[in-house]
């Protein structure tokens, strides 16, 4: 029998849901979701779709790690292979549900900073690899996320500090990449504090001078390390700096516990909070809301948060949804309750 609970929480999902159709235009493809990469019940999130209509009815866009894409699977993914997402019709629903794909990828990292381009050459050739294997398993890739390559990019090996050898190499994977799959949108996903809004301004000045701008900036924020004040300034600076150049701009929602679900999502509604602050209204948010997980837990798992069932309080999926609520101004308990830690 339906508790009450739950027909409670679906009909306040189907007036979120309506709410996030009308009005102003929004922007393309606005929320994505990426549950962390070893969770027990990923595999749940396409074998029982009906554990979360609602939450999978407010995303536009699904986002894989490129190592769910490989072979033999790295042990990031624990049980969720390439071979069990493809048994389990992963890829091929995503898009049967009118959802998109992305694939988070590794573009830029130490071991692809190769005195010559063999190292660019893996990368690129990795990528393919990826996209070729969604294929196989019936779905497409329509985004692909670069891994934060200014991060790696200021190790001396890779000619760091500075930022133009980086800029150069994420210059040869797009256009490797693009030259075999043009259609694909390939962004940027950058870490702040680890780098000023001064240095990110200027990654994508360099990246433009390459002839190669990325087609979305999504920003990896430690808001407790930046503090409040600067995330306020700094987001707000960057959306606008966004807008100017044309680029769509995204924040990635996570938490940073992996040990267990209520301490996980107790960043999660921190930094929710945060971005309500500085963007106040719906049609001022990010351009791209992306609620991801690559919480690690004590014993070295990423297998936090648990996704299911939607309306348990701080699942993946009920998070989702509260987040989304939050964001448009809602007021009062959500799906879940956590003490938020500034």
């Amino acid at each position: 029998m339906e508790r009450p609970g739950i027909r409670v929480i679906a009909v306040a999902l189907l007036c979120l849901a309506s709410s996030l159709a009308g009005g102003a235009a929004q922007p393309d493809d606005r929320v994505w979701f990426s549950p962390g990469p070893g969770t027990t019940d990923y595999l749940r999130l396409f074998e029982h779709p009906e554990e979360w209509p609602h939450a999978r009815q407010m995303i536009s866009v699904f986002k894989f790690y490129q190592q769910h894409t490989q072979t033999p699977p790295p042990s990031i993914v624990g049980p969720n292979t390439y071979d069990a997402l493809a048994r389990a019709g992963a890829f091929s629903l995503i898009n049967r549900w009118h959802k998109k794909i992305a694939l988070e990828v590794g573009a830029v990292k130490e071991f692809f900073c190769t005195p010559d381009a063999s190292g660019m050459n893996s990368a690129i050739a990795q990528t393919l690899a990826s996209i070729a294997a969604v294929k196989a398993a019936g779905g497409a890739v329509a985004y692909l996320a670069m891994d934060e390559p200014f991060v790696s990019g200021r190790s001396r090996t890779c000619g760091g500090p500075a930022l133009e050898p980086t800029a150069d190499r994420v210059a040869a994977y797009i256009t490797g990449v693009k030259g075999a799959n043009p259609d694909v949108q390939i962004g940027l996903i950058e870490a702040y504090p680890f780098s000023s809004a001064d240095a990110i301004e200027r990654m994508i000045a360099l990246l433009k001078a390459r002839n190669v701008p990325p087609a979305f900036l999504h920003m990896d924020v430690d808001w407790h390390l930046a503090g409040a004040d600067a995330f306020v300034r700094d987001m707000a600076r960057l959306q606008a700096f966004a807008a100017s150049q044309k680029l769509t701009f995204g924040i990635i929602i996570t938490g940073y516990d992996g040990n267990a679900d209520p301490l996980y999502a107790i960043d999660v509604y921190g930094i929710t909070g945060l971005i309500s602050t500085t963007f106040g209204d719906w049609n001022r948010m990010p351009d791209h809301i992306v609620v991801q997980s690559w919480a690690e837990s004590s014993t070295g798992l990423r297998i936090t948060p648990n996704n299911l069932p939607e309306d348990r309080p701080y699942t993946h999926t009920a998070m989702l949804w509260d987040v989304l609520r939050r964001l448009r101004g809602a007021s009062g308990p959500g799906s879940a309750t956590a003490i938020i830690r500034r």
